[in-house]
């Protein structure tokens, strides 16, 4: 009788055991999924942190949004010093972009998100100075970045072709 009661415990002490070992497993499930709720967010965060630091300097700098109409307008016209400001602000914008393909890539940036972005990439594309400056120098940025440039640039050669 003595071995069966310590049998019976024994199998006891094995389903509380295996019974931690799940309520353990869906803790760290649980935690994990916050935390990566909470590295999304953050994310995000810092993602539209970075647009509108790159768009402020054009609201709340006249100067910088005279340079920018002068800049996207005629791109050859520009002074020297002017032109590497062009390129620098170019190059951070279309690092930017790299980062956003990246971030919705490995799923921190939702689809609904990347679409609004993929959109407003597409609309700087629309002006020629954009998409000049890029093919001069898309060669500086990740192969993600550019199959999407690339694929955005037939779309807007599909529109144009429309009658």
């Amino acid at each position: 009788m003595t071995g069966t009661v310590l049998q019976a415990l024994g199998n006891l002490g094995e389903f509380v055991g295996a019974l931690g070992v799940v309520v353990s497993l869906v803790y760290l499930a649980r935690q994990m999924q916050q935390n990566t709720t909470s590295v999304r967010a953050a994310s995000f965060n810092s993602m539209s942190e970075n647009s509108i630091r790159l768009l402020e300097h054009a609201f709340r700098d006249s100067e910088f949004a005279s340079f920018l109409a002068r800049a996207e307008g005629d791109p050859t016209a520009l002074s020297p010093a002017e032109r590497i400001r062009w390129d620098a602000y170019m190059t951070a914008v279309f690092r930017h972009f790299g980062n956003l393909v990246f971030q919705y890539r490995v799923g921190a940036l939702d689809r609904q998100m990347w679409e609004s972005y993929e959109r407003t990439l597409k609309a700087h594309l629309r002006t020629p100075s954009w998409m000049a400056w890029y093919e001069g120098n898309g060669i500086l940025f990740s192969d993600a970045l550019c199959s999407e440039v690339q694929k955005l640039k037939d779309e807007l050669d599909a529109e144009r072709a429309l009658p």
